[in-house]
């Protein structure tokens, strides 16, 4: 990963900086070209070599086995896609892979905070934690909140956030 430090103007106040993504997609063949420097072990004697590729580290994946620069297949390593240096654009980035969905539920109003009244009998009300996975009406949510819980029969209000995306939780861990 790279965090570029820009300088945004003359008082060298420090730009915004955005964390890069790169992917190396191997060696790229060129025009022969001249590398000098010194050489520590020969007595810092300056050395010359000739190249013929350079490494070729982009935000991109490559696309097809057959090309070395991206194109409609490849992934972008960039939450929304930018024109490549080389190859075309793909269709497909992080954010449209990963994030979209989530983003989506995350900012609708309707599926962001849920308030809803429940019946826990107390022996389930003092195992209860944040963040505990509720299931309600067919969906799992979040729990953000237990408030005004009765003593005397268990009803309360709860505060849910979700719901929770499809797969997440094929993965859980259970207690043995």
């Amino acid at each position: 990963m790279f965090l570029p430090t820009f300088i945004s103007n003359a008082e060298f106040q420090s730009a915004r900086v955005r964390p890069r993504v790169f992917f190396y997609n191997g060696l790229v063949e060129t025009t022969p070209y001249n590398v000098s420097g010194l050489n520590f072990l020969a007595g810092d004697s300056a050395t010359t070599t000739q190249e013929t590729t350079y490494p070729y580290v982009d935000h991109y994946t490559t696309g097809s086995v057959s090309t070395e620069f991206p194109d409609a297949g490849s992934d972008s390593l960039l939450f929304f896609n930018e024109e490549p240096v080389y190859g075309q654009t793909p269709t497909g980035s992080l954010y449209t892979e990963y994030w979209s969905k989530y983003i989506g539920l995350l900012y609708e109003p309707k599926t962001r905070l849920i308030d809803c009244s429940a019946v826990i009998p107390f022996a389930d009300y003092v195992q209860i934690q944040l963040n505990d996975i509720i299931e309600w009406r067919g969906n799992h949510y979040h729990l953000r909140a237990v408030n005004k819980y009765n003593l005397k029969n268990g009803e309360c209000q709860l505060e849910l956030l979700g719901p929770i995306l499809e797969g997440a939780l094929d993965n859980q861990f259970t207690d043995l």
